[in-house]
């Protein structure tokens, strides 16, 4: 069986993780003249203390032992497999302790930066920031599926005639009154109703909801923006007041959330690249990191 580069980096991870993890917890022996000893694999033991804390106050008696069942079993499946390296070599090679060592700086420099982001960052982008970078990089912005702004409402097909002509003419005219009464009619006997007109939507979204057939999207939504369709005992009202193709640049509206978010991300690496160089900086000045001069870095 062949991995894919991400498939092995996450096994890798897995197994240094795991590494880690034994590592802390073989550290970390109870008193063994006062603990109740669980289990035991090769030189390693299993106090009953290290699992006391996975059973709750309301636990059953019987939940209790299938928790601690499902530990040792776990347990023991772990010593046999780093019993398994260690016999091989594996888990002894420079290369295997370099990458521990390298996998736990992440994990530890991961948690620094998630801290120091949770004290500093300041998350509140203005709008003004926002449509400077929309106008400023219209080239990432190009639709990749044609969007509109709509409402429909979706109204039981059993009504009388006048009912549905009156409804009909009701929805054309666009009376924010009159569609908001039909909405709630439709509410009231079984239908649905879309009013976010403001939105905008993926017109493939709302052919999820509303049953239009259709072989050309463009040709379509050019040409029917005040329309009607019905299928299986309902008919479907449909407005579209605006829309934009693929290959055109996104409204603001419609890339907005991703806009803030870009913006975030920036000011999170250059919040921690500013942090991380006044930490540096200040190690220095009070000469807690040296740097000394190597045969190659001599005059």
């Amino acid at each position: 069986m062949h991995l894919n580069p991400i498939s092995k980096r996450i096994a890798v991870y897995t197994f240094l993780l795991f590494l880690i993890v034994s590592l802390v917890n073989c550290s970390e022996k109870p008193d063994e003249n006062t603990d109740a000893i669980i289990a035991k694999a090769y030189d390693k033991v299993l106090y009953l203390s290290e699992i006391e804390e996975l059973f709750g106050p309301n636990m059953t008696r019987q939940d209790s032992i299938m928790i601690e069942k499902g530990y040792i079993d776990a347990w023991l499946r772990k010593q046999v497999i780093l019993n398994y390296a260690n016999e091989n070599g594996i888990g002894t090679s420079d290369e295997i302790t370099k990458k521990v060592e390298d996998f736990k700086f992440d994990l530890i420099s991961f948690s620094a930066r998630k801290n120091i982001i949770a004290q500093y960052l300041d998350t509140n982008i203005r709008i003004d920031e926002m449509k400077k970078y929309y106008d400023d990089n219209p080239e990432s912005f190009e639709l990749k599926q044609n969007i509109i702004r709509c409402v429909f409402i979706k109204m039981p097909d059993k009504l009388d005639e006048h009912k549905k002509k009156n409804y009909w003419n009701k929805f054309k005219k666009g009376q924010e009154t009159d569609v908001s009464e039909m909405a709630v009619d439709a509410l009231k006997n079984g239908g649905t109703a879309y009013l976010e007109k403001e939105n905008w939507l993926a017109f493939d979204e709302m052919l999820k909801v509303v049953p239009i057939t259709t072989y050309n999207q463009e040709n379509f939504i050019n040409s029917n923006r005040v329309f009607r369709v019905s299928d299986q005992g309902f008919v479907w009202y449909v407005n579209i007041f605006n829309f934009r193709i693929k290959d055109h640049i996104s409204p603001f509206e419609f890339v907005k959330d991703n806009i803030q978010q870009i913006l975030l991300n920036k000011r999170k690496i250059e919040l921690l690249k500013k942090i991380e160089n006044e930490m540096v900086l200040q190690a220095e000045k009070e000469d807690k990191i040296n740097v000394y001069p190597t045969q190659k870095s001599k005059p």
